[in-house]
């Protein structure tokens, strides 16, 4: 830049050294949902205006475009594993009261008094799974009847 008789105020103050990370391959292409993308910056340069109008740039506004979609994918993936979280935590507490009532209908069936007792301590047991889940879900889980 100096060579282009770039002044050293704006040496200082707007281009910066070119670190070696911002210079990887954009590890969205090869790690679509690797753990920690959403903190991602963009490199100096790339957000770097030059006193021009961006708009009036096809590159950078099919960079930007791109970017943006890419955030907005990503941001789609996360509400979809939210409700599908939601949704597990609702056929957890499901699932218990099942088991539950399966026990409750054996012990209802039971002859014996020690398979009876047996079936009992299982219904308690399913019940504290149950009241423990519903519980720990509370206000976080998708109600589905």
């Amino acid at each position: 830049m100096q060579g282009l008789g770039v002044d050293e105020e704006t040496l200082t103050n707007v281009y910066q050294e070119i670190q070696p990370n911002q210079l990887t391959v954009n590890q969205e292409v090869t790690e679509e949902n690797r753990h920690g993308q959403g903190s991602d910056r963009l490199a100096w340069f790339w957000r770097f205006n030059t006193g021009g109008n961006t708009h009036e740039d096809p590159w950078m506004d099919e960079f930007y475009r791109v970017n943006w979609l890419k955030a907005k994918a990503r941001w789609q993936r996360w509400e979809e594993e939210l409700s599908l979280v939601q949704h597990e935590m609702s056929w957890m507490v499901s699932w218990f009261r099942h088991k539950k009532d399966e026990w409750d209908r054996r012990y209802h069936q039971a002859t014996n008094p020690g398979y009876q007792a047996y079936a009992q301590r299982q219904v308690l047991l399913w019940e504290k799974f149950e009241l423990d889940a519903q519980n720990a879900f509370k206000d976080k889980m998708i109600i589905v009847n």
